[in-house]
C-alpha cells in the first residue's frame, strides 16, 4: 500500500502530542493548511458539513474529539490500548472527520474508512488522500481480510440502521476483528423518544424546525408511550421515513437498549460498556470486545 510522505510526516511530527494539543492543532488547521512544516488534511465546505452533522468546523471537530477520547480510554480499559501498529476501521466515515484524529496515534497505513455514500467518499479522498477510503454497500461485506482489524469505530451510524442491517454489520465486525479487538458504536438514548416528541410540539405550534433532520425526528416514534414500553422490554426501536420494501426503509432513527445488546450480541461479543452520559457524549456509546482465543496475547 502506498502511503504519502505527508501522512507519515504528520504521524511522526505529532505522535507525542497530548490529545488536547492535537485537538488544538486540528482546529488551527481549519485556517492554516500547513503546521510545523506538515501539510494537514483539508476540510469540506461548511455547508457540506452542516448538511451532514448539523454543525461544522470547530464544533464538529470537538464532537469527534470527544468520541476519539472515549475510544482511547475504553481501549486502554479493555486491555487493547491504541498504538501505532494497531489497525482501525471507521465504519460510516463520512468525509473522514473522526478518522483523521487517529493519524496521531496509529500509522496511516493502518487506518481505513468505509462508507456507502459516494459523495461522502469523494470528499473524504479529496480532503485526506493519504488514507484508504473504501466503498461499501448497505449490507456487508467489506473487502478486508478476516481477523485483520484491532478496532472498528462507528459514530452515529447505528443511530440510523434498522435491526436487520445492524445485526448483519455487527456480524461482519466480528469477522474482521482480531481476537480481543473492539467495536465502538453509538446509538440514540431513550431520551431521544422525548426529543422527537418535542419536535412535534414545536411543529404543531408553528415553530420552524432548525434542521431537516428535526423534521424526520418529528415523524419518528409517534407513539411515545409505546416506544418507552418497548425500550424497557429491551426491543430494538427503529423509525423509517419510508416503508419496506423500499431500500431506504432500512435507514431512519434507531434506539438500541442495553437489554437488546446483552440478549442478541453477547453470542459474538463481550459487552465492555453501555455508556449513556450526555455530559460526555450526545449519543449512547456501546463498546464490544471479541473474545480472546485461549492463550492468545493482545
Amino acid at each position: 500500500m502506498f502511503i504519502s510522505a505527508g501522512a507519515e510526516a504528520l504521524h511522526q511530527k505529532f505522535r507525542d502530542r497530548s490529545d488536547e494539543s492535537w485537538l488544538d492543532i486540528l482546529v488551527t488547521s481549519l485556517r492554516t493548511p500547513q503546521i510545523d512544516g506538515v501539510e494537514m488534511p483539508g476540510f469540506p465546505e461548511e455547508s457540506f458539513q452542516r448538511a451532514l452533522h448539523g454543525h461544522a468546523n470547530e464544533v464538529s471537530l470537538h464532537e469527534a474529539h470527544s468520541f476519539f477520547r472515549e475510544v482511547k480510554a475504553y481501549a486502554q480499559y479493555a486491555g487493547h490500548p491504541v498504538a501505532p501498529h494497531r489497525t482501525l476501521l471507521d465504519f460510516g466515515c463520512g468525509w473522514g472527520r473522526v478518522l483523521r484524529l487517529f493519524m496521531k496515534d496509529i500509522e496511516p497505513g493502518n487506518l481505513y474508512g468505509a462508507d456507502s455514500t459516494s459523495r461522502f467518499l469523494m470528499e473524504a479522498r479529496r480532503c485526506n488522500p493519504a488514507l484508504s477510503f473504501l466503498a461499501c454497500g448497505q449490507a456487508p461485506g467489506l473487502i478486508l481480510k478476516e481477523a485483520s482489524l484491532d478496532y472498528v469505530v462507528s459514530w452515529s451510524v447505528f443511530s440510523h440502521l434498522d435491526e436487520y442491517l445492524a445485526t448483519r454489520w455487527v456480524e461482519e465486525f466480528w469477522r474482521l476483528l482480531k481476537p480481543g479487538g473492539l467495536v465502538f458504536l453509538t446509538t440514540q438514548s431513550r431520551r431521544f423518544i422525548g426529543f422527537c416528541a418535542e419536535q412535534r410540539v414545536k411543529r404543531a405550534s408553528g415553530i420552524k424546525l432548525e434542521h431537516g433532520w428535526h423534521e424526520a425526528c418529528a415523524d419518528s416514534f409517534t407513539d411515545e408511550a409505546g416506544a418507552n414500553s418497548r425500550f424497557e422490554a429491551g426491543e430494538f426501536l427503529h423509525a423509517a421515513s419510508v416503508a419496506a420494501p423500499h431500500p431506504q426503509s432500512h435507514y431512519g432513527e434507531a434506539i438500541i437498549p442495553r437489554g437488546y445488546v446483552v440478549k442478541h450480541w453477547s453470542r459474538l461479543f463481550r459487552l465492555v460498556t453501555y455508556m449513556d452520559n450526555p455530559v460526555r457524549l450526545p449519543q449512547v456509546l456501546i463498546v464490544l470486545q471479541k473474545p480472546l482465543i485461549e492463550g492468545a496475547r493482545i
